[in-house]
C-alpha cells in the first residue's frame, strides 16, 4: 500500500541512492515525529487510500521476521498504531490502482482487466530478488528497506504499466523511485517520540534477509478490527507459469 506516496517520485533506483532517498526520508520522518507532526492513518473508506494495488508479497522465514519486528515496533510507538509488518498485511507495492471501494470482488469489469494485466505482465518477468536492509522512519511510519539484487522488478513494474494500458492511470504521472514494506504505519499519538527515533535509528543497516519472489498479487484491503490486512484478488507467477486461481474473499497468506 502506499502510505508514503509523496516520496515516490520518478524511477526506483538501487545502491547509494536508493539509501540516499531512504536517508532523507528518515530526516523527514525523524522530524515529523519529534514535533508531533506525522501523519495519522484512518481506517479504509470509500474513495480513500487502500485501494486496489499490484504488489509483492514476502512469506517465509523472512516475512516472520518482518512480523516480529512489526510486533516490537507497535509495542514501542504505543496503542493504536497498525503494526503492517503483520503476515496477513505485509506487502511491497508495486503499484496503485485505484482508490479504496469497500465492497470490490472478482465481479467487478476493472478487476477482471486488471488481473488479465497482471497476468500478461508477469508472463514476461523473471523472479524477483530483493536484499532488506534496515528501516526508517517516515512521516507516517516505519518501513523496511528493500534493495533489489537485479533489474527484475523495476523491468516488471514497467511491464505491468504498459499492460494496464488506460487502466493505470492512478499513478500514471510518476514512477516510484523506492522499493519498501511498510511495518508500522501511524495511527495515534506516538508514546514516546524520543525512544522510538532512537530505535529507529539503531537498526537503519539491521539485515532482514534476503526474499525471492515467485509472483506478484491483484489485492486490496480490508479493515479487521485492528488494522487493513491483504485481501487477494488474484495472483500472477512470472514466467510463463499460469494463473492462480481466483482468490476473493481469502487473505492472502
Amino acid at each position: 500500500m502506499t502510505g508514503d506516496g509523496d516520496a515516490l517520485n520518478g524511477r526506483r533506483s538501487s545502491g547509494s541512492q536508493h539509501r540516499m532517498r531512504f536517508d532523507r526520508l528518515f530526516s523527514r520522518g525523524r522530524d515529523a515525529v519529534t514535533n508531533g507532526a506525522h501523519f495519522a492513518d484512518v481506517c479504509p473508506v470509500e474513495g480513500g487510500r487502500w485501494g486496489m494495488s499490484a504488489a509483492l508479497v514476502p512469506d517465509g522465514p523472512v516475512a516472520d521476521r518482518l512480523a516480529h519486528v512489526a510486533a516490537e515496533l507497535a509495542q514501542l510507538a504505543g496503542p493504536g498504531h497498525w503494526p503492517t509488518g503483520a503476515q496477513d498485511a505485509i506487502h511491497l507495492t508495486v503499484r496503485a490502482i485505484e482508490v479504496h471501494r469497500p465492497e470490490l470482488s472478482g465481479a467487478d469489469p476493472l478487476v477482471a482487466r486488471c488481473a488479465a494485466a497482471l497476468a500478461r505482465a508477469a508472463a514476461g518477468a523473471r523472479r524477483v530478488r530483493f536484499r532488506l536492509d534496515g528501516v526508517t522512519l517516515t512521516p507516517s511510519g516505519v518501513m523496511a528497506c528493500a534493495y533489489p539484487l537485479d533489474d527484475a522488478a523495476d523491468d516488471f513494474a514497467d511491464r505491468l504499466g504498459l499492460e494496464l494500458g488506460e487502466d493505470g492511470w492512478f499513478e500514471a504521472a510518476y514512477r516510484r523511485d523506492i522499493w519498501y514494506a511498510t511495518l508500522l504505519h501511524f495511527a495515534a499519538e506516538v508514546s514516546d517520540p524520543a525512544e522510538l527515533v532512537e530505535w529507529v535509528s539503531q537498526r537503519r543497516s539491521m539485515q532482514l534477509g534476503v526474499v525471492e519472489l515467485d509472483g506478484a498479487e491483484l489485492l486490496t484491503f480490508r479493515y479487521n478490527g485492528r488494522q487493513p490486512v491483504r485481501l487477494a484478488l488474484a495472483q500472477a507467477s512470472f514466467g510463463g507459469v499460469p494463473v492462480e486461481g481466483s482468490a476473493v474473499g481469502q487473505h492472502a497468506r
